[in-house]
C-alpha cells in the first residue's frame, strides 16, 4: 500500500515537471498569479486586478508573446500603471517564456528603487520565487544589477552608462522614464538604439516597452516614439448614453464634473468604475510594429487623485504662470495631462518694452519695492552694475544701471565697484534701503580677481557666481567651495561660489517680460537708455544638441550684446538666494522698508530701555 502511494506521488511530481508552462497573455497571467506586496508601499496591495486599471489590459496584450508588435510605447501620466505593467510583463516572461531581460532606468537612484521593487515582487509571487536565484546565492547571481532565473537573467542598468547597454543579448527591453535619460550615452549614440541593438539575435520574437511622461514639445523622446506608433488614446463610456469619448481636462466644469460630449450628461468622481470598466482605446491611426498609447490622469481610478484635485493643481500652476513662472504648468502638462508643453516662441520686442517705461527715477524705489538685490557683469574693460527692487509676488523694478570703466584686474576698479555695492536707495516712502545681496559674474578672463574681491564679503551676502546653460538646471543650484589649503583640502570657511541655471532663468525672465500688469511684472524706468532694452531682448530661443538630444536653448547673434539680460539673470538668482520667491504676502509686509522721521527728537529713535526685575537695564 505504501509503495503504491509512493509511486503515485512520484508520477504526480514527474507529471508536473513535464507539464508545459502556461501560455497566457500578460493580463490574464497577472490576474492569475501577480501579487502586489504590502512592503512595496502601495495603498492597494494584495492580488493584482486588471479591472482596477482596465486601460492597462490593452497594453499588456500588446506586450504578450502572441501579439505581433515589436515595440510598445506608453506616454502616460505619472503614477498610473506604467511601471506595474513592466513588472507584470517581466514576471509573466520569467514564468512562461524565460529569456534575457534588459531593464533600463534613467538614473542610479531609480535603478536602486526598481531593483528593490522587483525583489519584493519576486518574494511575493510563488511561481517567481521558485524560479529566481536566491539573494547572495553561491551558484547564481541575485544582486542590484543582475537576477538570474531558469532560462535567462534580468539585467538592470542605468541608461547613462554605455557599457551597461552593450554586454549581453536581450530578447526583451523595458526602458523607464525615457525622457529623463541621457540621450547620447558617452557620445556613442541614442540609448534607445543601443538598447535595441541588444535584441539583434531575436529578430522574430523580440519586444521592447518604453514608458514615460513627456517633456517639452520638440524635445520629448517618448512623444517622438508615440508619433511613429498607432497613437491610441484612452476612452471612457458615458454612463447615460454609452458614447465612447476621450476625457479632456479643459472640459471639466467648475465643480469638477465631466459632461458627455454627446448627450451632455454629467459624470462625477464615483462614476469612474463604470466610465472605465471596458478599458477602451481609440482605433489605431496607422499600422506598424509600434503600438503607442497615451492616457492622462483624468483616467486614474476612483480613490486615486480626483478630478477636483487635478483642478486645484491646475489653478496653482495658472497662478504661477500669471506671475511669469511656467514651471508649474510644465509639470502639470507633462505628469498629469501626459502632454508636451509648448514653449512660447514669440518674444517681447525692445521697442515694446521701452514704450512701457514708467516715470519713476533711477536710484529711487517705487512704493511696491521692498528688497534690493544687485548684480554685476564682468567684461574685459569694465564692470556693469544693475540693482533691482523686489515686491510681493516677485514683482520687480529696475532702479539702477551703471558702468564702472577700468580693468577688473585693477584694484582701483574693484574698489570703485565695492563703493557702488554700498549704495543706499531712497524708497518712495522716505525709507533708506541698502542692497541685501549681490551676485558677481566670475566667468571670463578675471576669475581669480573676482574670487579675491568676493572673499570675506559673504557677511554682506556678496558672492561670485558662474552660469551653466544645462537644460532644466535650477536657477540657483548649489554652492561650491573653491578655496583649498596647502594640503589640497577645501577650506571650511573659505570662498564659495554659486552655480546658476542660466537657461532656466532666461525662460522665467522672458515669460515675465510679456506681462504688463499683476504679480511678476518687470518695471522699467524712463531713465534707461534704448540700448538697455536691445540688450535685454538680444537672445532668442533656438534648438541645439545636448548629449545627443535636441533641446531648446537661448542663443545670441554674433556681435550683439546681452549684458542687461545677464544682469537680470544674476538678479533673479540673488532674489532666489534670499528666498524671496517663497515669501507669502504677510511675510512680504514684514519686509516693507521702515521709515524713520529724520526731524524727530533723538529719544524717539533710540532703542527703548526696559528694566529687569532686579532694576538693572537692558535694551531691546
Amino acid at each position: 500500500m505504501r509503495l503504491h502511494q509512493d509511486c503515485n506521488f512520484l508520477v504526480n511530481v514527474i507529471s508536473e515537471a513535464l507539464e508545459p508552462d502556461p501560455s497566457m497573455t500578460v493580463d490574464k497571467w497577472s490576474d492569475e498569479f501577480m501579487i502586489i506586496p504590502k512592503s512595496s508601499g502601495s495603498n492597494e496591495y494584495g492580488k493584482y486586478r486588471t479591472n482596477r486599471t482596465p486601460h492597462a489590459r490593452a497594453i499588456m496584450l500588446a506586450l504578450s508573446d502572441s501579439h505581433p508588435c515589436k515595440r510598445v510605447v506608453c506616454q502616460v501620466a505619472s503614477q498610473m500603471f506604467k511601471t506595474q505593467i513592466a513588472l507584470n510583463w517581466f514576471a509573466a516572461s520569467v514564468h512562461q517564456s524565460p529569456s534575457n531581460f534588459l531593464w533600463l532606468m534613467p538614473t542610479g537612484k531609480l535603478h536602486k528603487r526598481i531593483a528593490a521593487r522587483i525583489d519584493k515582487t519576486i518574494d511575493a509571487v510563488d511561481v517567481l520565487r521558485e524560479r529566481v536565484a536566491k539573494p547572495k546565492s553561491r551558484e547564481q547571481q541575485n544582486n542590484l544589477d543582475t537576477k538570474e532565473y531558469i532560462g535567462g537573467a534580468l539585467f538592470i542598468a542605468t541608461a547613462g552608462a554605455s557599457a551597461n547597454l552593450s554586454e549581453v543579448p536581450a530578447r526583451r527591453v523595458a526602458f523607464d522614464e525615457v525622457d529623463r535619460a541621457e540621450a547620447n550615452v558617452n557620445n556613442e549614440g541614442d540609448p534607445i538604439k543601443l538598447a535595441e541593438a541588444r535584441q539583434t539575435t531575436f529578430k522574430h520574437n523580440k519586444k521592447a516597452y518604453y514608458y514615460s511622461s513627456p517633456t517639452i514639445e520638440g524635445e520629448s523622446k517618448i512623444n517622438e516614439l508615440y508619433k511613429i506608433g498607432t497613437q491610441q488614446h484612452a476612452l471612457a463610456e458615458c454612463i447615460h448614453c454609452g458614447a465612447a469619448q476621450d476625457l479632456i481636462f479643459e472640459q471639466l466644469t467648475d465643480d469638477s464634473k465631466y459632461p458627455c460630449t454627446e448627450c451632455g450628461g454629467l459624470h462625477d468622481e464615483p462614476d469612474k468604475p463604470k466610465l472605465f470598466k471596458n478599458g477602451l482605446w481609440s482605433e489605431p491611426i496607422q499600422e506598424g510594429d509600434t503600438y503607442s498609447f497615451t492616457a492622462s490622469a483624468m483616467f486614474l481610478p476612483y480613490g486615486w487623485t480626483s478630478w477636483a484635485e487635478l483642478k486645484e493643481e491646475y489653478n496653482q500652476a495658472v497662478e504661477k504662470l500669471d506671475a511669469g513662472d511656467e514651471t508649474g504648468m510644465i509639470v502639470f502638462y507633462n505628469t498629469r495631462l501626459a502632454r508636451c508643453w509648448e514653449r512660447k516662441k514669440e518674444q517681447t520686442s525692445a521697442i515694446a518694452l521701452q514704450r512701457r517705461a514708467e516715470d519713476y527715477k533711477l536710484n529711487t524705489i517705487p512704493s511696491g519695492g521692498y528688497v534690493v538685490t544687485a548684480s554685476v557683469d564682468t567684461q574685459d574693460d569694465r564692470f556693469e552694475y544693475k540693482a533691482v527692487a523686489w515686491g510681493v509676488g516677485m514683482e520687480c523694478w529696475v532702479i539702477d544701471y551703471r558702468v564702472i570703466f577700468g580693468s577688473p584686474g585693477d584694484m582701483d576698479t574693484r574698489n570703485k565697484l565695492d563703493e557702488v555695492l554700498k549704495t543706499k536707495y531712497t524708497h518712495e516712502s522716505g525709507a533708506i534701503v541698502a542692497v541685501s545681496a549681490a551676485f558677481i559674474d566670475s566667468g571670463g578672463h578675471f576669475t581669480q580677481d573676482i574670487y579675491d574681491f568676493c572673499r570675506g564679503k559673504q557677511f554682506r551676502h556678496i558672492y561670485a557666481i558662474k552660469g551653466e546653460n544645462t537644460p532644466s538646471k535650477p536657477i540657483l543650484s548649489k554652492k561650491t567651495k573653491v578655496d583649498v589649503n596647502a594640503a589640497g583640502k577645501y577650506v571650511k570657511k573659505g570662498l564659495s561660489i554659486w552655480m546658476l541655471g542660466t537657461d532656466t532663468a532666461k525662460d522665467l525672465i522672458m515669460s515675465r517680460l510679456s506681462k504688463t500688469k499683476g504679480r511678476g511684472v518687470i518695471h522699467f524706468s524712463a531713465d534707461l537708455e534704448e540700448d538697455y532694452y536691445k540688450q535685454l531682448t538680444a537672445e532668442y530661443r533656438t534648438t541645439r544638441v545636448y548629449r545627443g538630444r535636441k533641446v531648446s536653448s537661448w542663443g545670441l547673434k554674433d556681435g550683439d550684446r546681452n549684458e542687461a539680460l545677464d544682469l537680470m539673470v544674476y538678479g533673479f538668482a540673488a532674489a532666489y538666494y534670499l528666498g524671496l520667491h517663497k515669501l507669502t504676502e504677510r511675510q512680504w509686509q514684514n519686509r516693507k522698508p521702515k521709515v524713520y522721521d529724520q526731524n524727530a527728537e533723538p529719544e524717539k529713535n533710540v532703542r527703548k530701555i526696559k528694566r529687569r526685575k532686579d532694576n538693572s537695564k537692558f535694551s531691546l
